[in-house]
């Protein structure tokens, strides 16, 4: 089944009225967390950053890691609509209509066809927990910039753009501070490897990026100093990961966490990974450690499986429908499997005035009726994923 060529402008203007099609919709049906009522949620935080912006509060009193990322809520703060939630809309809205060229985009340059390029669009744009419903859900966040960023940085990685990448490295390092991670993990690997193999641009842009972040963060921490002195990336993680050796019934809650944010596209590529030494695609060495860093990420940089694992979407998507080489039956078994996971109807509980029934659609925080019920989807997929979905041969695959 021949899917023509892999994209063209009209893919994109239609993407695009879409995904602003979806805001509208999901704007008028899914109502807004309502935060005050609960101060565990991360847009008290951002509130307060925004207050700041705006001018309302003399004093900055915003927590780590929340403090370092300004971007977004001085964006919605120098906005005119005078309302936080819909100046955070606002935001959220521009990022989740520019992120979808930069998709087409990179879809290209690894090598995604037009059918697995509108499958991955689909899938980050419609997700519960991605693009739009989650974040119209909670409104007040700083996560959907980072679908544009993130994409961005993969481009930058993969046509070898190292100046772009070295001149946006501030402003994506005060959006979310999880780049500096990134950075470092490229420079590990693949950039040792590449230093040996004698290609030395890489390697150094990469360091490059790197410190530049790590200076961003310290001068960034130095005129916005967090409320709670003392913590920081290091100390999070490592309280993270006692909670973790204390409750080992989390590591199966994570496990359906990312089979709730992936569906059958993980487990379909699990099923397909080769163990067998075989040439690493230019694309691989770049998506393979970012998307492994997210899986890190989800279990031990907080308690929200979900939502973390998901925000490294661009990196996943990519790695795994590249991976992927099924007919159009096997990819109508994988949509069949796998859509039950987006959670496309109702809507996201309020966190903040019902909160135990909020838990009931996170693995991670669900009680254990719920838990057995995720974990009977998560076994579905699994079995389905190895039974029916063997790439095949190429000439029969989708192409």
């Amino acid at each position: 089944m021949k899917s023509g060529k892999i994209y063209s402008f009209s893919d994109v203007i239609l993407a695009m009225a879409l995904t602003m099609g979806g805001f509208v919709l999901f704007n008028g049906l899914q109502p807004p967390l309502q935060h005050h009522f609960n101060l565990l949620f991360d847009a008290n935080q951002y509130e307060k950053a925004y207050g700041y912006f705006s001018g309302k509060t003399e004093y900055y009193r915003v927590n780590y890691p929340f403090s370092v990322r300004i971007l977004v809520p001085w964006l919605a703060a120098h906005l005119p609509f005078g309302d936080i939630t819909e100046n955070f809309k606002a935001v959220n809205l521009l990022f989740s209509l520019a992120w979808v060229p930069l998709w087409f985009l990179v879809s290209k340059k690894v090598g995604l066809n037009r059918i697995k390029t509108w499958v991955g669009w689909f899938w980050i744009t419609f997700h519960w927990v991605g693009v739009l419903k989650g974040n119209l859900s909670d409104p007040i966040t700083v996560d959907v910039p980072i679908y544009f960023f993130q994409l961005f940085l993969a481009y930058c990685l993969i046509a070898r753009k190292w100046g772009f990448l070295l001149l946006a490295t501030p402003l994506m390092t005060i959006q979310k501070e999880s780049l500096l991670p990134l950075l470092l993990v490229l420079a590990i690997y693949p950039g040792i490897s590449l230093w040996r193999r004698h290609d030395k641009k890489a390697p150094i842009a990469i360091l490059a990026a790197f410190l530049i972040s790590l200076l961003t963060l310290k001068i960034t921490g130095h005129y916005f100093p967090p409320a709670n002195v003392g913590k920081n990336g290091a100390v999070n993680l490592f309280y993270n990961t006692l909670g973790l050796l204390g409750h080992p019934d989390l590591f199966f809650r994570w496990v359906c966490a990312i089979t709730l944010a992936y569906g059958g596209f993980l487990w379909a590529s699990i099923r397909n990974y080769s163990f067998r030494p075989s040439p690493i695609l230019s694309h691989q060495q770049w998506m393979v450690p970012l998307a492994l860093t997210y899986a890190f990420f989800s279990l031990f940089a907080g308690g929200d499986f979900t939502r973390i694992a998901f925000l490294g979407s661009p990196f996943v998507m990519l790695l795994l429908l590249r991976n992927l080489e099924l007919t159009a039956l096997q990819m109508g078994i994988l949509l069949a499997i796998s859509v039950p996971a987006m959670r496309l109807l109702g809507s996201i509980p309020d966190g903040g005035t019902d909160f135990e029934t909020w838990t009931t659609w996170y693995p991670e925080y669900a009680p254990w009726n719920w838990l057995v019920i995720y974990c009977c989807y998560t076994v579905t997929v699994v079995l389905a994923s190895w039974r029916w979905l063997k790439n095949t041969a190429s000439d029969q695959k989708i192409n």
